[in-house]
């Protein structure tokens, strides 16, 4: 019987390795078509009201989820309170908003991108706050991932009007808080579980997006589109409630660094509906640059941590 045991636990941990490289697969095209699905909403709503009405349903889905599977594994500590709220805001307000205006600019694929910049911030962030090891290879990609930047941003910006910088250091900025949240949830996700995690940080983080509520939220929520309510529900629905429960579960287990890094597919993801589902062009620097960010991901991938 020992024998059939034996035998069994590898190919049940193959299995596991298995589906979790689907479940990874499957969230970065999810969050890969989010940057077509904000590019399409941003036509007709703000970015402050695409954020709000985007988290306004997410927030109504996960109150219907809490008696189901919002229960923590133990009672909050007051001591974790200031993580979730850093987390909440960094998941809701930051990235959200940063990113919504950015897209206002930057094309949908250049978006997903530069937000491929997340994944190298992860990895710095985990080495001084969770004291995750690295070494030269990271160092050297993260230079390789600011070229890239640099390079990606050919044709969008110029010199001779800084404003047009804006743009791609609001999707960077995105990328940041991005990496905040993905490092600082981990010791919540462990501690309280994955879905507990993720509808509270949601919830908190939609509570403090209420001070940006104004009348023109109302107004364009009333003569928004069939394509624009299509993209709004697959933002709240499909890439929010389900992409983050699907995200944090993921987190929950093993290293955060080596987790977002496979997610570099979501940029590519990103390119390709850019160019199939709102015509965007594709140019020499794009691919310069989203290859160099892309080689940036890869090298941070092979570092090994304890």
């Amino acid at each position: 019987m020992s024998a059939g045991n034996a035998s069994a636990a590898p190919g049940s941990r193959v299995r596991r390795v298995a589906v979790g490289y689907l479940a990874l697969g499957v969230l970065s095209v999810i969050w890969g078509l989010a940057f077509v699905a904000i590019k399409q909403a941003i036509f007709e709503l703000s970015p402050v009201n695409l954020a709000l009405l985007r988290w306004f349903i997410a927030a109504a889905c996960f109150l219907v989820l809490i008696p189901i599977i919002g229960k923590p594994k133990t009672r909050l500590e007051w001591v974790d309170l200031p993580r979730l709220l850093v987390v909440a805001f960094a998941n809701v307000v930051g990235y959200h908003i940063a990113l919504y205006y950015g897209e206002t600019t930057v094309s949908a694929g250049l978006a997903g991108l530069l937000v491929s910049f997340g994944p190298v911030f992860i990895v710095i962030l985990s080495v001084l706050l969770l004291h995750e090891r690295a070494g030269v290879k990271v160092v050297f990609a993260l230079f390789l991932a600011v070229f890239g930047t640099l390079v990606l941003s050919v044709g969008q910006v110029s010199l001779s009007d800084l404003s047009s910088f804006l743009g791609p250091a609001e999707v960077v900025l995105a990328a940041l808080f991005y990496a905040l949240l993905t490092v600082l949830s981990k010791p919540l996700v462990h501690k309280y579980g994955a879905p507990p995690t993720t509808i509270w940080a949601g919830l908190l983080g939609t509570a403090m997006l209420l001070p940006l509520l104004s009348e023109s939220f109302v107004s364009q929520v009333e003569v928004l589109s069939f394509i624009g309510w299509a993209s709004v529900l697959y933002l709240s629905v499909l890439s929010t409630v389900f992409g983050y429960l699907l995200f944090y579960t993921l987190v929950s287990r093993g290293a955060v660094s080596r987790l977002s890094v496979q997610l570099y597919l979501a940029p590519i993801v990103s390119v390709v509906g850019g160019v199939l589902l709102l015509n965007e062009g594709v140019t020499i620097f794009t691919a310069a640059g989203g290859a160099l960010l892309l080689i940036a991901v890869a090298l941070v991938t092979g570092v090994r941590r304890t």
